[in-house]
Order: C-alpha cells, then structure tokens, then sequence
C-alpha cells in the first residue's frame, strides 16, 4: 500500500468515527482539522521522511514578550516526554507547536492520541501566552475541515 493511501485510510476511518466529512491529503500533503473556531491543526506528510507532522499556531510573535523564548526552550529541552517541540514560522511570524508520528507505526489510536496532545498542550500555552491579549477569533485563511 502506498504511504499516501495508509495516511488517507487513517484519516478515513477517523472521519467515520467521528462522523465528519471525509478528510484526505491534498496534493501537497496537507490535510486541516478546526477545534473550537481558534485552533486549527495541519497534518502535514512529510514523504521523504516517511513522517506525519501535526501542526498548530500557538500565538503571534508580536504578542509575547521576549521572557517567554526561555520557557519554551526549556520545554523543548523535554521534547521527548510528550513528543512535541515549539517552532516558529518567519513567514507568518506565528509560535507554533509540533508533533510528528512515524508512518509505519501510525495507527487511529496514535493518531487520536497525538492528536489530543497536541491540543490539550495548544490550549493549554494559547492561555498562557495570550493572557494579556485580548482573546479573538481565528480570523485568518482556513482550509480544512471544522470538527
């Protein structure tokens, strides 16, 4: 079975799980999934690395201090204990929040357990890197499928 297709059926047995459209990689790879009208994650296929990549936005650049790089350097420190590493993205100049699941050993279970790790840990920085910010709605381009 093809890499691609594996990922597909994942996700397909997923959809059906929880009743939702089906969702699929698109061309690039990249399948989306919204929580809650302000996290969205990307589930990025990374083929060279036989790897699935989940991605989510924690918060913009602009609204933290320069303290908080020290935290979140410190909690990549200890990447390995929940299997995720802060990043940011230049381009959007977003704080973003990273897990990756290897493809041979990706199954529904994993994946829903990535899955709700990565959003537990989201909410969770998203409180309290944007306290101080007032809370808005994700208003930026969404593609995907809103759960």
């Amino acid at each position: 079975m093809d890499v691609k297709d594996c990922i597909d059926r994942i996700f397909g047995q997923f959809s059906q799980k929880y009743q939702l459209p089906l969702l699929t990689l698109n061309q690039e790879g990249i399948a989306a999934l919204r929580f809650d009208e302000k996290l969205q994650v990307c589930c990025i296929f990374l083929q060279e690395q036989e790897l699935l990549a989940l991605q989510i936005d924690i918060a913009d650049l602009s609204d933290v201090s320069e303290g908080i790089f020290r935290q979140l350097a410190s909690f990549n420190r200890y990447w390995y204990q929940f299997n995720l590493h802060f990043g940011f993205d230049e381009s959007s100049l977003k704080i973003q929040l990273y897990s990756q699941i290897t493809i041979a050993n990706l199954t529904l279970d994993k994946f829903e357990y990535r899955l709700t790790s990565i959003l537990d840990h989201a909410e969770f920085w998203q409180e309290l890197l944007c306290e101080p910010v007032k809370k808005s709605v994700y208003k930026g381009q969404f593609q995907g499928m809103k759960v």
